[in-house]
């Protein structure tokens, strides 16, 4: 008999977003690098969306990137405050975004983005 108690779990998660696309691409985000947060994560998307930047509506107008990174990251260099297993997700655009405290950022194409398949 098989268990689906896991599959119970999700289909009740499935309600927080939108169900996603394809395979994850995966970025890395250094917090004790040059570049913030927010370019490497919209930057990330126009590359794989293969379009410029975006600019008329910033990230900053979706979530509070600060708080991800005190988070996630800490406030002082090479302070980091969570675990690799820590992540926060959120939506922008037709993307869902995860960032990990192990500075990992996946983007998944919701299916907004993509042909729907009954």
């Amino acid at each position: 008999m098989a268990d689906n108690s896991q599959n119970h779990e999700a289909d009740q998660d499935a309600g927080l977003f939108a169900a996603t696309s394809g395979t994850p691409t995966e970025v890395r985000y250094d917090p004790t690098g040059d570049q913030e947060l927010a370019a490497v994560i919209v930057q990330a998307i126009a590359d794989q969306t293969r379009t410029e930047t975006y600019h008329e509506s910033p990230l900053h107008d979706y979530i509070d990137v600060g708080a991800i990174e005190t988070l996630l990251f800490g406030t002082q260099p090479n302070e980091l405050t969570g675990s690799a297993t820590q992540t926060i997700t959120f939506q922008y655009r037709n993307f869902l975004v995860t960032v990990r405290a192990d500075g990992v950022i996946q983007l998944s194409g919701t299916d907004s983005c993509s042909p729907r398949r009954n």
